[in-house]
């Protein structure tokens, strides 16, 4: 049987969970407001990605050399699903 140690090969780094944190406080503060009138406006979320991009998270999957932070996989998702949670557009 494996060991509880085995499980901290699948646990989100340090900076991943500092990664979350921040984005999560950006989605709270500058997308959230915002996302009842886009979905009943049906418009595009140009605040979310105003936001993304005042703080160079809207490109975390794009390496350094094409202008992106050059993040991992994980990283990326974190983003995604922290945007996700305040508004799905």
């Amino acid at each position: 049987m494996a060991g509880s140690a085995d499980f901290d090969l699948y646990r989100p780094s340090e900076e991943h969970d500092m990664l979350r944190d921040a984005v999560r406080s950006l989605a709270e503060a500058k997308i959230a407001p915002y996302a009842a009138a886009v979905d009943e406006d049906a418009r595009f979320p140009r605040e979310a990605l105003d936001a993304l991009v005042a703080n160079d998270l809207h490109a975390v999957h794009v390496p350094d050399q094409y202008g992106g932070a050059g993040a991992d996989a994980l990283a990326t998702v974190i983003v995604i699903e922290e945007v996700a949670r305040v508004c799905a557009s």
